[in-house]
């Protein structure tokens, strides 16, 4: 799954890279496995009563409805509990966390091994997918690598590493100039985008806009996102754009940007824009939350916690628009620091419904339309034949309750059993048991 291709007028072309079956998967043990419980609920959101999905190596080979228990195969009871597709967060920061205190600079191998916390414990929580926007030094490159290669359990990478910043290449209307610096030309971020695509990243992060503290307004002009965007078709990488208020985002759209991320201070022209041109919504709601929280272990200021409260109802109200309004949304938390290895980041499901999205879009926002916002949907996203086997269990059904996908008893990702129900799953092959 290394490099998505993609072209003019958003059409693309998901490239994937076969692995081999991971130990402990069905291909590995050489047996079908057949998972049953008493509902399922696909990447459509739509039910399926009495599911018996049937798994051949690492995908899925049958869905179907039936009251009758499998023969023949090895079985993984589920019943009691809800199955559904394994989970998309489209973006967390995977080796985010809380410094440890000491001098110097933290060592490269110490970010990578707070990533493999992070990543077990998002792949714990049910997200088999995850798209991280922004590491240092592209550790999350090395951590997409282990895990592809079964050194570490985690959830199926997409990564960014660092991205198009103020920083590293001046924005015409960045906080650079009033310094002095010169807008980055043509070259400059042409060559930037290459390394990028040399350096074997996924997708490519812009950051078009300033913080929400600073009202997002735009620090790269049309040009400049045009040479990103243009050079990043040509590499083959689709582009994430941080992208606060409506100009900077309406630029990054008319560039050809493929997700809007954050978007929390946009209008109604500009998520009509985003209706119109397809683009794809990933923001967050939870996050500001956890920042006030936490604000100790963050170091906020007073001020700072001040305007995070009072930032969360304009978050929210944009987020309630552009649900009404029919952008594609798709799930995304921005988890990082503490919250990223807590188990957690499915409270931001309840932040979403209480905001006015329904359960069954919920639920395809995280499935069948991540996967297809990340050019993963000829094999990931639904509860069907010849996808990846990526299911998980909860206990209760989302569908009444959003609150259920906190709940996540059961995961598997490629055919092998990461968590099973009640800690181990029950294992039967005609109705005797195995352990």
């Amino acid at each position: 799954m290394r490099r998505m291709l993609w072209g003019a007028g958003m059409g693309a072309v998901a490239a994937i890279v076969a692995l081999p079956p991971c130990p402990g998967s069905a291909a590995a043990q050489g047996v079908d496995v057949a998972l049953v419980a008493d509902l399922a609920i696909n990447g459509l959101g739509e039910s399926i009563p009495n599911p018996v999905i049937i798994v051949r190596g690492n995908r899925i080979h049958e869905v179907r409805s039936s009251p009758r228990r499998p023969t023949g195969v090895r079985v993984i009871d589920l019943k009691g509990y809800t199955i559904l597709p394994g989970l998309t967060d489209a973006h967390v920061h995977i080796t985010a966390h809380f410094r440890d205190p000491g001098p110097g600079p933290e060592r490269r191998s110490k970010t990578v091994l707070y990533g493999t916390r992070n990543a077990k414990a998002l792949l714990m929580s049910g997200f088999t997918t995850v798209r991280t926007l922004g590491s240092p030094d592209d550790t999350e490159v090395d951590l997409r690598d282990a895990i592809n290669q079964g050194l570490i359990p985690g959830p199926r990478l997409l990564v960014s590493g660092e991205g198009l910043t103020d920083g590293n290449a001046p924005g015409a209307e960045g906080d650079r100039i009033k310094e002095g610096a010169r807008p980055a030309d043509e070259r400059t971020i042409r060559v930037f985008v290459q390394g990028k695509a040399s350096a074997d990243v996924d997708w490519l992060k812009i950051f078009a806009t300033r913080s929400s503290r600073g009202g997002g307004a735009p620090v790269y002009a049309q040009e400049q996102l045009d040479w990103a965007l243009d050079e990043a078709r040509k590499e083959g990488l689709p582009v994430a754009v941080h992208a606060h208020a409506t100009e900077g985002a309406r630029r990054a759209i008319l560039a050809g940007a493929r997700t809007i991320e954050h978007g929390a201070l946009l209008d109604d022209a500009t998520l009509d824009l985003m209706v119109e041109k397809g683009v794809y919504y990933s923001p967050n709601l939870y996050l500001g939350e956890y920042y006030l929280a936490h604000a100790r272990e963050f170091g906020f200021s007073q001020e700072a916690q001040r305007f995070t409260a009072e930032f969360l109802p304009i978050r929210t109200k944009v987020f309630t628009r552009a649900v009404e309004k029919g952008v594609k949304i798709i799930f995304s938390t921005d988890v990082n620091s503490g919250w990223i290895w807590s188990g957690t980041t499915a409270l931001e499901f309840a932040r979403r419904a209480a905001a006015g999205q329904p359960a069954k879009d919920a639920i395809v926002s995280a499935t069948t339309r991540a996967a297809e916002a990340l050019f993963l949907a000829d094999s990931l996203g639904n509860l069907e034949a010849r996808k990846l086997a990526d299911i998980i269990a909860v206990k209760g059904n989302p569908l009444d309750d959003i609150t259920a996908l906190q709940n996540v008893v059961f995961v598997m990702k490629d055919g092998k059993v990461y968590k099973g129900a009640g800690g181990e799953a029950a294992a039967t092959t005609n109705g005797s048991a195995r352990r």
